[in-house]
């Protein structure tokens, strides 16, 4: 099983199992999967376990990718980056979802700014592989799924309700584009 196959496994289960153990306050359909690694919430550490081993392990998986064909550079550096961010939004959690809990606003902002450079990177990295991917069926997957995760993000920033069921299938789209479109070849 390559890295980025296992990393898409791993977090899945992670967010899984996380999602077994939140109190009633929790309402998957509006609060987020960062909300599952949020400040002062004590299990928080299985969430922020799962960010932390996608980030290493896809990390892992890129590098060896670099390591093993560099002429694809400029689409690896930009994944790495995002599973990087993805590992620091592991380290730096978000606000508490439960309210009256004090936390760092420190922390919550940067725990944002990696979460937007993590999207970035992986926009980055697909659109990049659709112009250097030689399939003409694989370079319209890989814009549908630019088109994809931009407009989900969009709908994710620009929404009120409903935010967990929109991240979710944000992050399914995404994980998708890793295990099927993402060449490690």
């Amino acid at each position: 099983m390559s890295y980025n196959v296992l990393a898409v496994v791993f977090i899945i289960a992670v967010i899984v199992v996380a999602q077994l153990f939140v109190p009633g306050v929790y309402d998957w359909t509006n609060n987020t999967i960062s909300e599952l690694a949020s400040q002062g919430y004590g299990n928080r550490w299985i969430m922020q376990l799962g960010f932390i081993g996608f980030g290493v392990l896809l990390s892992i998986g890129v590098i060896a990718n670099l390591r093993g064909d560099s002429k694809f550079w400029y689409r690896d550096v930009p994944l790495l980056a995002y599973a990087l961010s993805i590992l620091l939004t592991g380290i730096l959690s978000e606000k508490p979802f439960i309210e009256g809990i004090p936390y760092s606003d420190l922390e919550a902002r940067l725990h944002s700014i990696f979460a937007m450079i993590a999207g970035i990177g992986l926009s980055i990295a697909i659109l990049v592989s659709g112009m250097i991917d030689e399939s003409m069926f694989r370079k319209i997957a890989h814009f549908c799924a630019f088109i994809f995760v931009i407009g989900m993000s969009i709908t994710f920033g620009g929404s009120s309700s409903g935010i967990g069921i929109i991240q979710r299938i944000m992050y399914l789209g995404s994980f998708a584009w890793i295990v099927f479109l993402y060449d490690t070849s």
